[in-house]
């Protein structure tokens, strides 16, 4: 049986363009330990270099709300 390639996203790029933020790419960590990432824009128009960078956390929060 082979083993099943599966990915969890560990960090995000966002882009402050003046009034709105906007949200480029996600990178996610593959279980072979590959990375590779997701662009959710055009990547020529936009240069990853000048985004900024948050890890993403997959635990649950422990929040009585939810």
């Amino acid at each position: 049986m082979t083993k099943r390639k599966t990915g969890w996203p560990f960090q995000e790029g966002f882009l402050n363009a003046g009034t709105q933020e906007i949200h480029l790419f996600t990178d996610y960590r593959w279980n072979d330990g590959s990375v590779s990432r997701r662009w959710h824009v055009d990547p020529e128009r936009f240069d990853a270099d000048l985004a900024e960078l948050r890890s993403i956390s997959l635990v649950a929060s422990d929040r009585s709300d939810q």
